[in-house]
């Protein structure tokens, strides 16, 4: 081939000149290109990116890195799945396939991304696919902006919106159920809203409400008591309550009307709510409890804390008037045996019964209060004198002792009354009581059944028997009772046949007459008569053992002792303890123990008499005897009392008595024992008169066990 032309070379090589020129400047328009497109890329405040077809960024500007926290060079080496919150992936990816197979030109997402630090944030994403000169798909740009700020607003303000939603529908709900009346009021005080509570309370349609005022409802005098509530919240916008007590058909309701005022935007008050509550069962709870705390739940009186209420202004009236007042202590005789033997209900019954004998002979203007137990308490506001007090107990004494049926079962008891007066006694309510109580208390050691007035010299007496009590208390707990044993003596052959155990109180000075009623009065002869059984009967055991023949050991049972529930368990118990026989023990009782409850002593002493136990009527004659409930008891002996015996040579009368009484016996086939022999003439008497036994200081006095078992021994051996 030829070589070229110089001028054909020219023209090449100015062609070449024209191309490079040429590429000079595309290049440089390039550039321009390049720097405007970065410039573009980095000035917006919005995230700007490229991200290839598989998700990898490929350019990112500041503003994203700054959105998602981190460096350009660490997003580069991440995927756009790798920073989309999991829980919008699925949707982001499903718009992304949209673009990829030419659905839709692009598209704007709301979505989460997480920051480096986990963080997330909200961010608004528009897509669009790049494609090549070929139409393929070559990568996507992504503009990304921030609208976390926004988006939380708009977050609290949707949670706002249904709590407000939510809030409004419980108000709904509670004003549509709640039982109270609700009404809502405008400024001029017409009905806007009423609850259904409203319509169920009145009877009345919504169409009477609505619109009016209360006026037009309800007639004046109902209202009235509301109004200066209603006013108050209206032009002061406080929140206003009123107590009302209204009278409705059904009866009278205790309400309370809450006036609630209801602010605007400003704060000026729009409407006035009523919330009208009913609390008349609350109040009648309420008044119940408070009568049950100053009132007695069995009987219905007034109780102590009431006395000590009330008696101030009634004993303040009668000192301002001059004029005497009085109180009456009752305290009933012989009850407790009746809640021993007959149950509690029968006792809850006859102090219902005694309540209401007392209220019916005391005067309207006198009060009467239960204490507790079976203590009674009348206060007299207004005494003419002292004797109209008296006659007022006197009244009542009466009523007492008349006989109840209660469950089929004929009661009789009595009272014991002290008496009191204002301002004689004392001048406040502790110290009339206590000198009302007083008195009560010697009443019932004068022979019960009787009233008496309060003494600065009876006041020393009790206080002397209430230490007295507590000595006992004492005796009981350091062991300083002692028995002391006395032969029975058979009359005719004059041999030991018996002994009978006699409760002392070592070193005191004081003798069973004073101390015994002392341990009855405060509930310690129970232990005192177990031990009694107990001692006798390891005295009884000890001379068996030491070859002495065996007589019986009698003990006496106070009435309190014999109407506990286990008495006879206790005794039969005691004698198994030691072993003994039952005949090796012998119960003396008296007639006022038998006779409280005759029905249950037949009971007792049958089941006794069944054990092999005997039983003694002790000091017969003394109490109210009688033949019919005599020949009823299953005794084996009566004891004549010695007041009868220390008068047989003295007394036509009681030589008489003493004579039936010896007679009775016989009929009735029981051993008749003298007690209190003191003289030979008492002796003698005895032996005409045909008693079978005897017992008393002239045959021996009271021995200690070991004194006894050695006279005893000293017996035996004298009659062989």
């Amino acid at each position: 081939m030829p070589p070229p032309s110089l001028p054909a070379l020219d023209d090449r090589v100015s062609e070449l000149a024209s191309l490079h020129a040429e590429l000079g400047r595309v290049r440089a328009a390039l550039r321009e290109q390049t720097e405007k497109l970065n410039s573009t890329f980095e000035l917006p405040s919005v995230g700007m990116a490229h991200v290839d077809l598989d998700g990898k960024w490929l350019a990112v500007n500041d503003t994203l890195c700054g959105i998602v926290g981190y460096s350009r060079e660490e997003l580069l080496q991440l995927t756009f799945q790798d920073i989309t919150h999991p829980d919008d992936l699925d949707e982001d990816l499903a718009l992304v396939q949209k673009l990829l197979t030419g659905e839709l030109p692009n598209y704007s997402l709301e979505k989460r991304y997480l920051r480096k630090g986990g963080e997330q944030v909200w961010i608004r994403l528009t897509a669009k696919l790049t494609r090549n000169s070929e139409g393929e798909p070559w990568f996507f740009v992504s503009v990304i902006e921030n609208i976390h700020d926004r988006k939380l607003a708009e977050q609290e303000r949707l949670a706002a919106k249904q709590a407000l939603q939510a809030s409004e529908s419980r108000f709904r709900i509670a004003f549509d159920n709640i039982p109270d009346v609700v009404v809502i009021y405008d400024r001029d005080l017409r009905i806007q809203y009423i609850n259904p509570a409203t319509i169920k309370t009145t009877g009345l349609s919504p169409a009477s409400f609505i619109g009016k005022r209360e006026s037009e409802v309800f007639p004046s005098d109902l209202i009235a008591p509301w109004q200066p509530a209603l006013q108050a919240a209206l032009n002061e916008g406080r929140v206003t309550s009123v107590e009302v007590n209204a009278a409705f058909n059904s009866g009278m309701r205790s309400l309370l009307i809450t006036c609630v005022p209801l602010r605007d935007q400003n704060g000026d008050v729009k409407e006035v709510m009523g919330i009208t509550h009913d609390f008349t069962d609350r109040k009648r709870a309420e008044d119940a409890t408070v009568k049950a705390a100053l009132h007695d739940n069995l009987t219905g009186l007034p109780n102590r804390a009431l006395l000590f209420e009330y008696s101030t202004h009634v004993f303040d009236q009668a000192a301002r008037n001059q004029h005497e007042g009085g109180m009456l202590f009752i305290d009933l005789d012989r009850f407790k045996p009746i809640n021993d033997i007959h149950g509690h209900l029968v006792g809850d019954q006859v102090l219902k019964i005694i309540a209401h004998r007392i209220q019916s002979q005391v005067r309207k203007a006198d009060l009467v209060f239960r204490l507790g137990g079976d203590e009674f308490l009348v206060l007299l506001p207004q005494l003419a004198n002292s004797t109209e007090a008296a006659q007022i107990a006197q009244r009542v004494l009466r009523s007492l002792s008349d006989p109840m049926l209660v469950d089929g079962i004929e009661l009789q008891l009595s009272g014991s009354i002290g008496i009191s007066i204002f301002p004689r006694d004392g001048m406040d309510m502790q110290s009339l009581v206590n000198a009302a109580d007083n008195a009560m208390y010697h009443a019932k050691q004068s022979g019960k059944n009787n009233w008496q007035f309060y003494s600065a010299e009876l006041s020393g007496r009790v206080h002397a028997q209430i230490s007295l009590q507590d000595k006992v208390r004492r005796a009981l707990r350091d062991k300083e009772f002692q028995l002391v044993y006395q032969p029975v003596i058979d009359v005719a052959e004059g041999r030991v046949i018996g002994a009978e155990a006699l409760l002392r109180w070592q070193g005191s000075g004081v003798g069973p007459d004073q101390f015994i009623p002392a341990a009855e009065a405060v509930g310690q002869i129970v232990p005192i008569g177990d031990w009694v059984m107990q001692e006798a009967c390891r005295a009884h055991k000890r001379w068996r053992d030491r070859g002495l023949p065996a007589i019986p050991v009698s003990v006496n049972v106070s009435a309190l002792q014999m109407r506990q529930k286990d008495f006879r368990f206790k005794l039969l118990s005691i004698l198994r303890q030691q072993r003994l026989p039952a005949d090796a023990l012998q119960i003396e009782l008296t007639e006022s123990a038998l006779l409280e409850d005759v029905d249950y002593a037949v009971y007792l002493l049958t089941n006794l008499q069944q054990d092999g136990v005997k039983v003694s009527l002790d000091d017969f004659g003394t109490g109210y005897s009688s033949l019919s409930y005599l020949s009823r008891l299953p005794i084996s002996k009566i004891k004549i009392d010695k007041s009868f015996v220390g008068h047989l040579t003295t007394d036509a009368t009681t030589r008489a008595v003493t004579e039936a009484i010896i007679t009775l016996g016989r009929r009735l086939k029981l051993d008749i024992i003298a007690e209190g022999i003191e003289t030979q003439s008492m002796l003698d008497e005895v032996r005409a008169l045909g008693c079978d036994q005897m017992q008393g200081h002239l045959l021996c006095h009271p021995m200690d066990s070991d004194a006894f078992e050695a006279w005893y021994a000293g017996q035996v051996q004298a009659s062989h």
